[in-house]
């Protein structure tokens, strides 16, 4: 009886969070580093725009400033002009300062004009320096303004940039959370089946245990019929005279065994090596176990095939390993080699001679797993060995 659907259910859980688990953190740190840089920005373009706006401050009283300087230049010049009249009369300097449009127009009218008093001199020296310095002041303004009203638009946009930045990586984060929920549910489901899983891997054990005695049987009885093969054809060899009849016999099963001792490697079965041959930790209760194959994984419904030439040992299911096929390849460098394919969602063959890369059935689930792969294991004289010194 192989682990119950729920713990299974759970590995499967387990192992698929874990799998999505680093690919989501490495999403939610760039999330993360991208919400840095565009507060960073917004915040930079904020500083900017808060000193633009000083700026516009400071040219509009500049503005200001100059202006009630002018409008005391003006006051002056009327009073002034009043005294003229009524003293002797409006002057012809000053009638051309109030027929004058502004400060400047009055400069540029008295430029030619001599004979002002000391007093008018500096009246329009100082309205034409007032009207300078107005003129710069406004187009400063004018100037800072428009690099405000810039800086507003481009705030405004960055700060919707830094904002959807920090969205991202809220839901960047929520998915981490989400998957660290999940796998917690699922440590706690495996952790609560204890003793169901350590009889899960117990029988596991003990089916692995049962498949190298068998195998271990086989193995002695290959080689003991090798033997016994190898001696009646040397007592034939001596009691023949004529070695071109003893080539034209059939070779039997064992000794085509033998034949095949060429020492060349099995053939690999396909998909990609999910979990090596070796000492392994549980996941979740961290002890260190054997895994006495190597897991590979090409997809639910692939074809599994033959390492090599072989026999049939047995085809069916088996608890933990669920649909399992066993080939006895015979002897191979003078060991007895035999290849298992567990987990198997079907048979083609469950009996007879196989050959190299023959369909033996195809990838799936069966048995304790967690997910679609082919557990795949070479045993030499019964014995679990690293398939990948031999394919």
């Amino acid at each position: 009886m192989g682990t119950s659907r729920e713990l299974t259910a759970a590995y499967a859980e387990y192992a698929a969070v874990q799998e999505q688990l680093p690919g989501a953190q490495r999403a939610a740190d760039l999330a993360a580093e991208v919400q840095v840089r565009a507060q960073a920005a917004a915040q930079e373009l904020a500083n900017r725009l808060a000193a633009s706006r000083t700026a516009q401050a400071a040219a509009a009283a500049s503005v200001q400033a100059s202006q009630e300087s002018m409008d005391a230049s003006a006051a002056a010049i009327g009073r002034l002009a009043a005294e003229s009249y009524r003293s002797s009369g409006t002057p012809r300097a000053l009638s051309l300062a109030l027929g004058s449009q502004d400060a400047a127009d009055y400069a540029s009218r008295t430029a030619a004009i001599s004979g002002l008093s000391s007093a008018e001199a500096d009246l329009l020296a100082a309205a034409e320096a007032d009207q300078a310095v107005r003129s710069s002041a406004a187009t400063r303004l004018d100037a800072v303004r428009e690099q405000v009203a810039a800086l507003e638009a481009e705030a405004r946009e960055q700060a919707e940039v830094a904002e959807q930045a920090a969205v991202d990586a809220r839901a960047r984060q929520a998915e981490i959370e989400a998957l660290a929920v999940r796998r917690q549910a699922a440590v706690a489901t495996i952790e609560s089946r204890q003793d169901e899983e350590q009889a899960r891997l117990d029988q596991l054990q003990a089916e692995s245990d049962a498949l190298g005695s068998r195998l271990r049987e086989i193995a002695e009885a290959d080689k003991a019929r090798a033997a016994a093969e190898a001696a009646e054809a040397a007592a034939r060899a001596s009691a023949q005279s004529a070695p071109q009849e003893q080539a034209s016999r059939a070779p039997s099963a064992a000794s085509r065994s033998a034949s095949r001792d060429s020492g060349s490697a099995l053939r690999r079965p396909e998909g990609r090596i999910t979990s090596p041959y070796g000492m392994r930790m549980h996941p979740i209760r961290g002890y260190m176990r054997m895994h006495s194959g190597v897991d590979l994984a090409a997809g639910c419904g692939s074809p599994i095939r033959a390492a090599e030439d072989g026999e049939i040992v047995s085809a069916g299911y088996n608890g933990s390993y669920g649909n399992i096929t066993v080939v006895n390849h015979g002897l191979i460098d003078g060991q007895s080699v035999a290849t298992a394919y567990p987990h198997m969602s079907g048979f083609t063959k469950t009996s007879g001679t196989v050959t190299r890369g023959e369909i033996l059935g195809y990838e799936g689930q069966t048995g304790a797993v967690t997910g679609c792969h082919l557990h795949f294991e070479v045993r030499v004289n019964g014995n679990a060995v690293d398939p990948m010194g031999w394919i």
